[in-house]
């Protein structure tokens, strides 16, 4: 279904009210209209963000978003862990291809099967066969690097004893997973990153995982669908200029709190609502 948002002046409060229930089964539609999600919105296979609707504009299903040739508008960005047949082997995403996992707790990259690896090096090497060319392009591409992402919070960060760790080290988890700390936007060059990913994938629907130098907006994204996978609740709001944020709630002393939760500058700090620094965090 296509949603509009052409003027609704003079529209009753009901009309609102259905609006907002029609929205609450497509989560996806409802960040582009309204630019934000409660932590009550779980963010599932098959969510998209295509960016903040400009007036006038409808809101497209991902078949037309596929079938769309790739320009220079922002990318959509998609999420899902469902599996599917193999990729070719040059357009895996970067994680996967490398045998790394990342440790949750320092971010740092180990790599796996390096000693089967260097027993292995006598062998010859069967030469590889040739990558098939993809002749269904009505579909997103498989996330193998979202789903491993998935497998190794939930064994690593679901289990930390409170809430508060946990938002922390998903934190830290995310931004090691989008380039790490971040000094300067231009120093990410995220991007041309964003451009190649485009032109290899020949879509302007990327895979989540497959952002690897990420700025707010898409590490809001993976942080909100990661989080909800492990039960810890966030909410994922949009700003201008390609901000984004997510809030968390703790009780601290008795009363809860509200907090947005750094992924770009100091990955894994708490930065109270209505304080200074969130507030430089939500805009330029």
């Amino acid at each position: 279904a296509v949603v509009s948002t052409q003027s609704t002046g003079g529209v009753s409060n009901l009309a609102v009210v259905a609006l907002e229930k029609l929205l609450h089964y497509d989560l996806a539609a409802k960040y582009w209209h309204m630019g934000s999600l409660s932590p009550t919105d779980v963010v599932k296979d098959g969510f998209y963000d295509t960016g903040a609707h400009k007036p006038g504009d409808d809101f497209k299903p991902l078949k037309f978003l596929l079938d769309r040739k790739v320009d220079n508008k922002r990318a959509v960005l998609f999420v899902s862990a469902a599996g599917a047949d193999p990729e070719p082997a040059d357009l895996k995403s970067e994680a996967s291809t490398t045998g790394s996992t990342t440790n949750v707790k320092t971010g740092r990259s180990t790599a796996k099967g390096k000693k089967k690896a260097e027993e292995k090096k006598e062998e010859p090497v069967p030469e590889p066969e040739p990558v098939k060319e993809i002749k269904d392009m009505s579909k997103p591409r498989v996330d193998t690097s979202f789903r491993e992402y998935v497998e190794e919070v939930t064994s690593s960060i679901a289990p930390l004893a409170s809430q508060e760790e946990q938002v922390a080290a998903l934190a830290v988890y995310v931004s090691n997973q989008m380039g790490g700390p971040v000094s300067s936007l231009p120093a990410l060059s995220y991007d041309l990153h964003i451009a190649q990913l485009k032109a290899d994938l020949k879509t302007n629907v990327i895979p989540v995982g497959f952002v690897k130098r990420g700025v707010f907006y898409h590490r809001a994204l993976l942080y909100k669908a990661l989080a909800d996978r492990i039960g810890v609740p966030a909410s994922l709001e949009r700003g201008e200029y390609g901000r984004a944020w997510n809030q968390i709630s703790l009780v601290q002393g008795g009363k809860t709190k509200h907090f947005l939760v750094d992924l770009m500058w100091e990955p894994g700090k708490l930065m109270e609502v209505g304080g200074h620094a969130a507030g430089v965090y939500k805009k330029l």
